[in-house]
């Protein structure tokens, strides 16, 4: 380890960032909301003297959107070598009471804990301990906080409007596996129209319901026959009728993960055939779908001389590169599309995100920090 990269990492205050990060969780923040937190990283890198602008999203309606604003650091020559991308907003609360802000020992409980709060609050004193250091930075760094990751990305996308890098960190939790891959994500309405009839004649009418069910099932079996590695969850389920009536009318919202290599045509083509075994067991519905989102996956070589620098931050801070694929969505596929290759990579996991019990560990996000640090020193320093 240089002098300098020891320098910078002994500036990393565990106990500052854990009351950043606590902050940062105390405050609600889902998407279209996002202020709150926003304000408790602009707070801390203000009184560290770091600058840093906000840059509004032009689009969004309601009280919101004339405030809602990505959180920009540069530092170094531009344009930059490095861009670090973290969303501060989370999903909708779910319990207050099992989702309230707590600690346990090492675990800091509470949503956005995970996704990913801590990610942002490490790369924030990741950042500090640099510019204490005096270190001078040779290539650019962009640090950039974003707003509506849990939407559909419109933070991330008026960042790349304006700023772009060869290589791209996101923060998302992944336990600090460096994620290089990362899966697709297709999102889709299926619709069934039936006929109505009396409860007690089922025969007569042609339940919506049941054909939704059927369509559904078979979706869900030959997604497993083919072998794809595809993941379904079938989000929503909503129709019906009134009381002593057949269902007329059922929607149904799907959510696919695929791997890299998947191609959107391929999952439409599995769910035509799912779609027309279930037409021929309810001849007298009408089936349809709508995709919704897609998000190409996308995947890199081991190899890769840009991925060299993360190499690097992670052999010397002790840990293990093992690079995998990200099996969520995230706003990797959207720096992808612009040329920069992303990598998922933060302190937490992905299956306590979204829900009651999400949380993190305090000591997993002083890692994420110092990782982070020599990320930026093997970018833009080194």
């Amino acid at each position: 380890m240089s002098k300098q990269l020891d320098r910078i990492l002994g500036l990393i205050n565990k106990e500052q960032l854990i009351t950043l990060l606590t902050d940062a969780v105390e405050q609600y923040s889902p998407s279209y909301a996002e202020e709150p937190a926003m304000q408790v990283f602009a707070t801390r890198l203000k009184e560290c003297g770091i600058h840093y602008v906000r840059q509004t999203l032009a689009s969004g309606s309601g009280p919101a959107a004339d405030t809602r604003a990505n959180l920009i650091i540069e530092i170094g020559p531009q344009p930059s070598a490095l861009m670090w991308v973290g969303h501060v907003d989370t999903v909708p609360l779910i319990d207050e009471e099992e989702q309230r802000l707590h600690r346990e020992g090492d675990i800091l409980h509470g949503l956005g804990s995970a996704d990913m709060k801590s990610g942002c609050a490490a790369i924030v004193e990741a950042v500090i301990a640099v510019v204490r250091s005096g270190v001078p930075l040779a290539r650019g760094l962009t640090v950039a906080l974003v707003v509506g990751e849990e939407e559909y990305g419109d933070g991330s996308e008026a960042l790349l409007e304006w700023r772009t890098a060869p290589l791209t960190v996101i923060g998302e939790p992944t336990g600090l596996v460096p994620c290089v891959d990362h899966y697709g994500y297709y999102e889709c309405l299926l619709t069934a129209n039936g006929a109505r009839a009396h409860a007690a004649l089922p025969e007569m009418g042609a339940s919506a319901i049941h054909a939704m069910l059927a369509w559904m099932q078979q979706l869900l079996e030959s997604g497993a026959e083919e072998a794809l590695g595809l993941t379904f969850n079938p989000r929503e389920i909503r129709g019906g009728a009134g009381l002593f009536m057949v269902a007329q009318q059922c929607e149904a919202a799907i959510d696919i993960h695929a791997p890299p290599a998947v191609e959107q045509r391929v999952i439409e083509e599995l769910i035509e055939q799912a779609r027309n075994k279930a037409q021929a067991t309810h001849p007298r519905c009408e089936l349809q779908f709508e995709n919704l989102y897609w998000a190409n996956g996308y995947a890199h070589a081991a190899d890769e001389p840009l991925l060299g620098p993360l190499r690097q931050a992670f052999q010397t801070t002790g840990l293990n590169w093992s690079p995998a694929a990200f099996r969520s969505h995230s706003d990797g596929s959207l720096f992808h599309q612009k040329g920069s290759i992303p990598v998922i990579c933060g302190p937490g996991r992905l299956e306590v995100a979204h829900t009651r019990h999400e949380h993190v560990s305090l000591q997993e996000t002083l890692d994420a920090a110092r990782l982070y640090a020599a990320m930026i020193h093997a970018a833009c320093v080194a």
